[in-house]
């Protein structure tokens, strides 16, 4: 399996694009982004966002 098979690193780039999303979000916005906003932009799951923000902790 490759690096970029292993879920660990997969749950790592989720969660780095998350942070920047929600940054970027808060600054512009001045709210959280939403799950299925991440989700939307990133073309996966709300599931996998949510597994991979559950990995980290």
């Amino acid at each position: 399996m490759t690096k970029a098979e292993q879920p660990e690193s997969i749950y790592e780039t989720i969660r780095e694009r998350a942070a920047l999303m929600n940054r970027l979000h808060q600054q512009e916005q001045g709210t959280s982004i939403r799950i299925q906003d991440i989700a939307m932009e990133l073309h996966c799951t709300d599931e996998l966002i949510l597994e991979s923000l559950e990995f980290a902790a």
